[in-house]
């Protein structure tokens, strides 16, 4: 009598292993990039939140597991005991510094971009010229032009250099 050999099939695992490596592979990538992107916006975010608590005067204590916000020492009058309204800050006029929405604040913006600092994606032509003295803004200003703190007469020299360069 004749007997059969008989052959074993390979399993799914062994014919398909390199499939399966590399799509382990992207899997991970994926999931280290996401992670990565949203650690960034998150990191993004605490620093836009503690230059904008510095800039109202707010002390911003770090801990371990959250930060803690001391809202700063406003002595109480005797005459406004009873109503409690906000104190009016305006942030629109000179001099110009973080937080400040102005229209010259788009001067300071445009030149900038001169440089060609990166003022993010916002603004009519998504150039980052928006008018608002933003931490990107901030962020150039200092590097560029050593100072965050600017005054009617700062503005009006990058109105000139703007000027002369046809901008």
């Amino acid at each position: 009598m004749k007997q059969k050999s008989t052959a074993t099939n390979p399993s799914f695992m062994a014919k398909n292993k390199d499939l399966l490596v590399v799509g382990g592979v992207i899997v991970v990538l994926v999931g280290a990039a996401t992670a990565y992107y949203f650690m960034t916006k998150k990191k993004e975010k605490k620093e836009a939140e503690l230059a904008s608590a510095s800039s109202s005067g707010i002390t911003t204590v770090p801990s371990s597991s959250s930060s803690y916000q001391t809202p700063p020492f406003i002595p109480s009058s005797s005459t406004s005991s009873s109503s409690s309204t906000k104190p009016n800050i305006t942030k629109t006029g000179y001099p110009i510094k973080y937080g400040s929405r102005h229209p010259d604040v788009k001067i300071l913006q445009r030149y900038l971009k001169i440089y060609k600092e990166d003022l993010g994606k916002t603004g009519p032509k998504r150039d980052g010229v928006d008018g608002q003295f933003g931490p990107k803004t901030s962020r150039a200003a200092q590097k560029r032009l050593k100072k965050t703190v600017f005054t009617q007469a700062d503005i009006a020299g990058m109105r000139k250099a703007l000027s002369s360069l046809g901008k």
